[in-house]
């Protein structure tokens, strides 16, 4: 029996009653969170996996990420990745794959008979007996250099909120404010790279605005006496964890605005400007820092899996589920869609959406046999 997460952490859901399954393995493409979080629930369901990641270790992004602590945790729950990590790589019913790709996919007239899978290094191939196929292919980050009015890449003092949380992991805000004589005036930009029709990224990004109070807060613990502005289109504070963010901001100080300036110039002084829009009135704002809060975009990855496979993606790159009341299937049969590579998504609402995948995989695999 398991418990499967849930954002109201005093309920569970259970699975039990479970069979045993013989008939191979559940090959998840993809070795971030929401491919652990899938592998550790099979596991504990006494479900065989196989984890096929191209890269030479697991945890994706989630692992990059800065713990964004102050004196108190602030729930950004990057440091869940190294326990899954720990579970899955212990599990005695799994097969962790680093530095191999998925190369062919071969169906039956029942559903999904197995995928072939090559190692990167050595070209070596090989043919893996799946039940089940999860792809947890992720996401990508948007290059802000596509847009050059934004300055990123050079104009010194720009950066992403990737580049800041880098600082903070490697614990070198230090080099925020070189000259510790002057207090911190640093402007977060959100939505770079989403809610743009233009590029086509029509679409919220979902993690950006948590992260960047939370980045903004971990400022201000350190450097109490810093200005901070979130200029942004639409707040997405959805939950109470969020609007705590929001108004702990608030109370240090930090500046909401609605609306995000466009073009970022140098001023003579070696300082930031933007024109923003103040009572119907158009003002010059400074800043030493900026910070773009880059949006997700789908995985480079998707196309090729989406073409060998036959799943399908939506208008926005990213792989198409089934209907809007079933997120986590594929519209072909045996094939699941796990994480934000079915769209964007932060981690709390990955790893709900593991749940319902390894959920499904039991409902299915249980009716077929």
């Amino acid at each position: 029996m398991l418990a499967l997460p849930c954002k109201n952490k005093d309920k569970e859901v259970l699975i039990s009653g479970m069979r045993d399954h013989t008939s191979g393995q559940v090959v998840i493409v993809g070795g971030g969170i929401a491919g652990l979080i899938t592998a550790r629930l099979l596991s504990e369901n006494g479900i065989p996996f196989a984890i096929i990641e191209r890269s030479a270790r697991l945890g994706g992004h989630t692992k990059d990420w800065a713990c964004m602590a102050t004196d108190k945790c602030n729930r950004c729950h990057s440091c869940a990745v190294f326990d899954y990590e720990d579970l899955v790589a212990s599990s005695p019913n799994g097969e962790i794959l680093l530095r191999h790709e998925l190369f062919s996919v071969t169906r039956s007239k029942s559903g999904l008979h197995s995928v072939g899978i090559r190692n990167l290094d050595s070209g070596a191939e090989r043919e893996l007996h799946s039940m089940a196929l999860v792809l947890a292919v992720g996401f990508e980050t948007f290059d802000p250099t596509e847009k050059g009015f934004w300055g990123y890449g050079t104009f010194e003092g720009v950066m992403t909120l990737s580049d800041l949380n880098s600082l903070m992991r490697l614990d070198e805000l230090n080099k925020l404010r070189p000259d510790n004589e002057k207090p911190l005036n640093l402007a977060f930009f959100q939505c770079v790279g989403s809610r743009d029709k233009a590029i086509g990224a029509n679409y919220c990004s979902q993690y950006c605005c948590a992260a960047a109070i939370r980045a903004a807060l971990r400022i201000l613990h350190k450097y109490p006496d810093s200005k901070i502005a979130i200029f942004y289109i639409d707040l997405q504070i959805s939950g109470k964890v969020a609007r705590t963010l929001v108004d702990q901001a608030q109370e240090m100080g930090v500046r909401f605005l609605q609306g995000v300036p466009g073009e970022i110039q140098p001023s003579e002084d070696g300082e930031l400007k933007v024109i923003v829009e103040r009572n119907g009135r158009n003002v010059v704002e400074r800043f030493n820092r900026i910070v773009l809060s880059t949006g997700q975009r789908p995985s480079s990855s998707a196309s090729a899996i989406s073409s060998m496979t036959e799943a399908p993606l939506n208008e926005f790159g990213f792989f198409q589920t089934r209907s809007q009341l079933d997120l986590v299937r594929s519209p072909l049969d045996r094939i699941y869609i796990a994480g934000s590579c079915s769209g964007p998504a932060n981690i709390p609402d990955v790893a709900m959406n593991a749940g319902k995948v390894v959920s499904a995989i039991i409902r299915d695999l249980e009716l077929a046999i």
